[in-house]
Formats: structure tokens, sequence, C-alpha cells
């Protein structure tokens, strides 16, 4: 892993019974940077992410974050679709406070709040998730991931169902975060989207390349 790397992929296959989901992965995120993990559905994306977080591991190769195996408290992992994602039932603000608990968050209604205050959530906090325009589901999930205040943050297809003036926000929310010290890992299905990241894993085939 290069010094400077925050998230290490090295050599990942990952495989379900006998389908082979991807072979050679290899990609090193810096710290400080909005990686993308590029392609069309049903590709693996995901669980790169899930990869990355601790929830899931490699059939063979090595994830390493920070220097060190992940650990699902370490990272901020956002919805992922189909698979995790916002509890219709629940309001914004209860979202948020079943997180920070979920973490053991010290003063959790005192970070729940900044989160609401900082991605403009206040007005929508007792709404339930479903109720909400997409913009803020958006900043609903990537406060979720924030709660605990991760150093690398996961977010899944944050473009979906934004407009393009939309997305220029959700875009300045990440990289507000990088520039604050935080890593983003995200997965997109569309190359403008990948093509504002600082590296690019693209799926299935596995190639990379950085702007």
């Amino acid at each position: 892993m290069d010094a400077l790397s925050y998230v290490s992929f090295q050599h990942v296959e990952l495989s379900y019974g006998r389908h082979q989901i991807y072979r050679d992965l290899h990609f090193d995120l810096e710290d400080g940077q909005i990686g993308a993990v590029y392609g069309p559905s049903r590709t693996g994306k995901s669980s790169v992410l899930l990869l990355a977080s601790g929830n899931l591991l490699p059939s063979k190769g090595e994830v390493q974050v920070g220097g060190k195996k992940p650990d699902k408290k370490r990272v901020g992992l956002g919805p992922i679709q189909d698979l995790s994602p916002l509890f219709d039932t629940l309001t914004v603000e209860e979202h948020l406070l079943f997180q920070a608990r979920l973490h053991h968050v010290r003063k959790a209604k005192e970070r729940v709040s900044e989160l609401l205050n900082t991605y403009d959530l206040e007005e929508v906090r007792k709404y339930r998730v479903k109720d909400i325009p997409h913009l803020e589901q958006f900043r609903t999930g990537l406060a979720t991931a924030l709660v605990h205040q991760p150093k690398l943050v996961l977010i899944d297809e944050p473009e979906r169902g934004l407009t393009n003036e939309e997305w220029e926000i959700a875009y300045r929310d990440m990289r507000d975060l990088t520039e604050a010290g935080s890593t983003v890992l995200l997965t997109t299905v569309l190359l403008q989207v990948a093509e504002r990241c600082d590296l690019v894993a693209q799926l299935p085939e596995g190639e990379v390349w950085t702007r």
C-alpha cells in the first residue's frame, strides 16, 4: 500500500459460489480524495463499499483502510439501494438518532442537531424519509454515514434522482468533506459523475484511472 493511500484494494477477488464478481480489483485511494466505483448495474459496485466497510470479506486479496483491516466502527456507510435502504417509517431525525445510538455517540442529540443544521434538514426533521425530496434524501443518507464522525465515508449512487443543480449541491457536500480531511468512496452508473472524482475504478473490467 502506498504511504499516502487511505483505501487500498490489493488484487481483490470476490465470488459468490461459482459466480465470480471480479477477479483482480486493485486500486489505492489517497487520503482526502473522492473515489468512484463506476459501471453498469449488477457488476458488484455496492460490494466494493461493503468490502471497504468490513461488512464483506474478499474471496482473495486484501482490503485495507488507513493501513488496517476495515472496521465497521471506523467508516460511515450510507444506505445501499435494495440492501440497506433508509427505513420508510422513521423520520429524518429518528434515523440519525438511531445511528448515533447504534454507534454509542456521546451527546447523541447534540450531534444529530449539528448534522440537521449542517445539511439544511431542520425543516424536514419530522418527515419520514420517503416523503422528502431526493436532495434531502441524499443529505439524510450522508448525515447517517457521518453521525459518528468517521474518516472514510461510503456512498451508494449519490446522483440517484437528483437534477443537475441538485447534483452540484451533493457534489459540493462531498468535496467539503474531503477538504475537511475525510475520504469519500462512492458508486455510480454515470460517467459524468465518475469524471468528477479523483480516482475511478471501472467494473467489471477493473480498469483504474485518475484525473
